[in-house]
């Protein structure tokens, strides 16, 4: 008679698992490593779908065993972008190749590194292990899922995912982040709609603009910017709301060219109150 080995008798599927849900809750608790993600971050799933790619496998006896084998980077490079129902959010800035973090408390963007986003993805794959059952392989979510090679992987692919252009900090923008130029094209704005106005035969020259810019930033210990670059975002503001054009041929009482515009005023300090 021949004889039947437990291996004979045994069974493997992969699986893509996702939390059981009802009414929008979850019946159980997470008993993988692609649930525990899932469940952890439901937007991300939505959006890039599930975080692994997972071996079930069944003996003879009846015992289960889960073991994750490859990971769905987009979910991962999405997941670093944090949990909009906590305030968390990251995003890749693109104009400065630069990753930020938003702070709570201060309610401001701050640039942080691709080392601690890596940290990050790292740490959560040790606390997903940590927080599963003993039915679930712990191999790969130590070592292979954790490499450098890997880590870096997922963060290289988040500067795509979580890229934001050159609107997301603008002056118009309600983002803000520590010591970002947006702050003083907040200022600059503020400067022409509420102190300049049209006024025929004035002139206002970019010394005095500057000069009442930097009043305003030091009123809000904000640290100045060069007149160069002050220049270039006043002149496109002007121009925007009197269109009104930098000149560089106004005489001075020396009668030596200068930069100002035509036709544009200080408002009274009166008015402004």
């Amino acid at each position: 008679m021949q004889s039947i080995y437990p291996d004979q008798l045994s069974s493997t599927a992969l699986e893509l698992n996702l939390p059981k849900t009802a009414w929008g809750e979850m019946i159980s608790k997470p008993r993988t490593p692609s649930e525990w993600f899932a469940d952890k971050f439901p937007e991300q799933v939505a959006q890039y779908g599930c975080p692994f790619l997972e071996m079930r496998q069944t003996s003879c006896d009846g015992f289960t065993h889960i073991t994750p084998i490859a990971q769905n980077i987009d979910f991962f490079a999405a997941m670093l972008g944090g949990d909009s129902r906590l305030g968390h959010s990251v995003v890749y800035y693109e104009p400065e190749m630069q990753f930020y973090y938003f702070e709570p408390l201060q309610q401001i963007y701050k640039p942080t590194s691709p080392e601690k986003l890596q940290s990050l993805y790292c740490g959560l794959l040790i606390r997903s292990a940590q927080e599963l059952n003993h039915d679930t392989s712990k191999l790969n979510l130590f070592v292979e899922f954790r490499s450098d090679k890997t880590a870096k992987a997922v963060v290289n692919r988040a500067k795509s995912i979580l890229a934001a252009d050159s609107s997301f900090f603008s002056a118009t923008s309600s983002h803000q982040r520590i010591r970002g130029i947006e702050l003083h094209e907040r200022l600059i704005l503020r400067l022409v709609e509420t102190m300049l106005e049209p006024k025929e035969g004035s002139i206002l020259t970019v010394t005095q603009a500057y000069q009442i810019f930097c009043q305003m930033s030091q009123q809000r210990s904000l640290d100045t910017i060069k007149r160069s670059v002050f220049k270039e975002l006043m002149r496109d503001y002007v121009r925007g709301r009197f269109n009104l054009a930098l000149r560089h041929d106004v005489p001075d009482s020396e009668n030596k060219h200068q930069q100002a515009w035509k036709g544009l005023a200080v408002v009274e300090a009166e008015t402004v109150a």
